[in-house]
């Protein structure tokens, strides 16, 4: 054993140490967090201000030797004040209960609000006059069109400066979105109402409304049951900071209030902060489970609505390039427009995504959403497909690995959600995990074998139904 007798070997043995130690220095787990923290807006299916999905982690970019040479898309509408039923049921009755502590001795301040809940006294409800603003656009929500719109054209440089028209229903938060969203367009772009006489472009774009058959009650009650258990706790830790008695629809109202408020004055509202991450879970899964059985794979009705608007842009990409695919006769002429937007209301993009296979759960359908626990394991979540603004859209990728000739071109489809690539089941072998274009278009028609039948199952030919 060598003897450390010398200063220099005394000294040499530190270095030895220090180096020896430095190298081994562990990585302290937190460094792997990239500095997370929980964000409560990115857990509101249905009412949080737009972002974009993480998706599967796949660059939101063209593959390599790819480019994006035709895209359509399905856009939800800006932000509004409030949907009727959301402010009726839930948010409505809070309001109430707050207005009734104001002290007429001290203005418009509130009595009896402490703790988490103390900035009730002098808060101000954002919805002042819901007669005449639910429903409607908010000034926010036209800056967001905008923004996003942008967004989009930053992502498709060549395809924006084709688009000659976009869609919208005869509603007005869709016609002000679309309005917004083609002011930042380079040139002038018109905007097509979607009239129920237009069948083909009504049951593809609106479904919903097409369709006698569908009503938004499914998943009304285990939504109900889950909130009944679910805000217990929420209510005994919170009740002793409110003068009012607090109740289930008031802990929905008030997280509900979080995400409108945030989206009508574009930043977090106070409201946000009342609650903790777990209680914010528990909110976003009752609205994922009231969601699948009213919009998604829950719904035998889903598929139905979801493949006409999939069929009509799979025959139009089939019109595009070289070489023709299928039968495009029912496509009108090309005039070179390449990038094509219609604007829609929140059960239609997972009337898509259903219709794909995106989001669907592999777990037994016994033990998707039970009602005593949260399937965390689950993949149906909305918040990342339907804030407001969020889309679903189809991209047509053209792609030479192997030369500068057109004759070697081949082609793909990849289908983007909130800008992020979402690789379908089962059709993914392309690059980026796009589906070769000839696989996709058969999945298509395959698809609309089996639920094309868009009247009957929607019942719209019987005669006591109201015509459409």
């Amino acid at each position: 054993m060598v003897q450390l007798t010398s200063p220099c070997a005394v000294l040499f043995a530190f270095q030895l140490i220090a180096l020896s130690a430095a190298a081994q220095v562990p990585l302290f787990p937190q460094s792997h967090s990239e500095g997370y923290q929980f964000k409560p807006l990115l857990h509101l299916p249905g009412i949080s201000p737009y972002f974009d999905a993480i998706g599967s982690g796949l660059d939101h970019g063209a593959p390599r030797n790819c480019e994006v040479t035709a895209a359509s898309y399905l856009i939800r509408h800006a932000a509004i004040y409030a949907n009727d039923d959301d402010y009726e049921k839930y948010m409505e009755p809070f309001l109430k209960k707050l207005d009734s502590t104001i002290s007429v001795a001290s203005g418009k301040k509130r009595k009896g609000w402490e703790g988490p809940l103390e900035f009730f006294k002098k808060w101000q409800t954002p919805i002042p006059d819901p007669d005449n603003q639910l429903e409607q656009i908010t000034p926010q929500g036209v800056k967001d069109s905008k923004a996003v719109g942008k967004h989009l054209m930053s992502r498709y440089p060549k395809l924006v400066p084709t688009t000659k028209r976009v869609y919208a229903d005869k509603k007005s938060r869709t016609q002000d979105t679309a309005k917004a969203f083609i002011k930042v367009f380079p040139q002038k772009v018109e905007l097509v109402e979607m009239r129920v006489e237009n069948k083909t472009s009504f049951y593809a774009q609106v479904p919903h409304k097409a369709c006698n058959a569908f009503t938004k009650k499914p998943g009304d009650d285990e939504l109900k049951q889950w909130m009944n258990t679910y805000t217990l706790p929420i209510i005994a830790r919170l009740q002793r900071f409110s003068p009012v008695e607090l109740e289930p629809t008031d802990i929905m109202g008030l997280q509900m209030m979080c995400g409108y408020e945030s989206a009508i004055n574009g930043k977090v509202s106070d409201i946000c902060h009342v609650f903790t991450d777990a209680e914010w879970m528990s909110y976003e899964y009752g609205w994922d489970m009231k969601y699948s059985l009213m919009v998604g794979h829950g719904n035998p009705l889903s598929n139905y609505l979801g493949f006409p608007w999939l069929n009509t842009t799979s025959e139009l990409m089939a019109k595009f390039h070289a070489p023709k695919h299928g039968d495009t006769t029912k496509i009108p002429n090309d005039d070179g427009e390449r990038f094509f937007l219609s604007f829609t209301h929140r059960e239609v993009p997972p009337f898509i995504a259903t219709a794909l296979g995106l989001f669907n759960s592999s777990n037994a359908a016994n033990e998707e959403f039970p009602l005593d626990r949260i399937n965390w394991a689950r993949s149906w979540r909305m918040a990342e497909l339907i804030p407001f603004l969020g889309h679903i859209g189809i991209e047509k990728l053209t792609c030479n690995r192997v030369s500068i000739d057109p004759e070697d071109d081949k082609e793909y489809i990849r289908i983007i959600a909130n800008s992020a690539p979402r690789p379908l089941p089962g059709c993914q072998s392309g690059p980026g995990a796009s589906c070769p274009f000839d696989q996709f278009y058969e999945m298509i028609q395959n698809g609309m074998e089996k639920y094309g039948d868009f009247d009957g199952v929607c019942r719209n030919n019987e005669k006591d139904k109201t015509e459409l």
